[in-house]
Parts: structure tokens; sequence; C-alpha cells
């Protein structure tokens, strides 16, 4: 039975379960585990969480989720919804959206938002997201690199 629940200190089989899944939603990671120092400001935050799913002992799934302030509310924002590749169609996906809409009810949060590719390889993660609820917005959509 897959358990949701966040990540509340630093095991380095749960680093490496997320670098493992990260690289199966993004060939920019090669699978190296998360830093230290990345799970343990996130879980230290008040304004983040890791959330994972476990099955039988193992992680099969994993987002992250922020509170993003703003003058009359607050959001909660998912980054890197990633369900492993063995493990999809099998409601994995539907329980971490579900517990991340729970955080954001949780926290004081209005909506839910978040971004995934356009790529054709991503159609699925679209059709998965409408079959949740969710709403494609037309905007435009802005990135600036700060390096």
């Amino acid at each position: 039975m897959v358990e949701i629940g966040p990540v509340t200190e630093y095991d380095p089989e749960v680093a490496a379960a997320m670098g493992r899944l990260r690289q199966q939603l993004s060939a920019r990671h090669d699978g190296s585990a998360i830093s230290r120092e990345v799970i343990e400001e996130l879980v230290e935050s008040p304004y983040h969480d890791i959330l994972i799913a476990v099955d039988d002992g193992k992680v099969v799934g994993m987002t992250i989720v922020s509170i993003v302030m703003a003058t009359l509310d607050r959001n909660v924002y998912m980054e890197d919804l990633v369900v492993d590749s063995e493990c999809r169609g099998k409601g994995v996906g539907g329980k971490l959206l579900d517990a991340v809409k729970e955080w954001g009810r949780a926290h004081g949060c209005r909506r839910l938002e978040f971004t995934s590719s356009s790529r054709e390889k991503k159609e699925g993660a679209k059709g998965f997201y409408e079959s949740h609820g969710a709403e494609v917005r037309e905007t435009n959509a802005f990135r600036a690199e700060l390096n």
C-alpha cells in the first residue's frame, strides 16, 4: 500500500531515491543523490516540504511543495512531481497530488500552481493533471537566469 508523507530528516537512501526519480523527470539530472544540504534546507523551512510516496519500503514518487506569498493570499507551488516509471498508472501520482492539495489547505493556501513542460513527451502529464481537475492557463511564462 502506497503511503504519502513528508521527509522529516536527511536519509541517504531517500536522497538516492530522489536522485533516481529526478533523473526520470529530466535528463539534466544525472541520477546522483540529492545533496544533504538541499534536503535539510527544504526540511527545515516552514515554507517548503518534500512529499514522498513509499510502497513496501521503496520510494516510488516525490514532489516538492512551497508556499508562495502574495499581497492578498498565499498559494502552494508544486515542483518536480514524479512517479517511478515502473509504478505509473497505479494511482501513485493521484495520491501525491491529493497530498499536495491537502498540504496547501493545511498551510492556508488558496490555490495550487505548477508548470508542466509542453514538450510532446509530457503529453501524458498534461492528461494526468487535467483528469485531476487542473486546467491549462493561457499565460506568458517567463524565466530569467540569475548567474
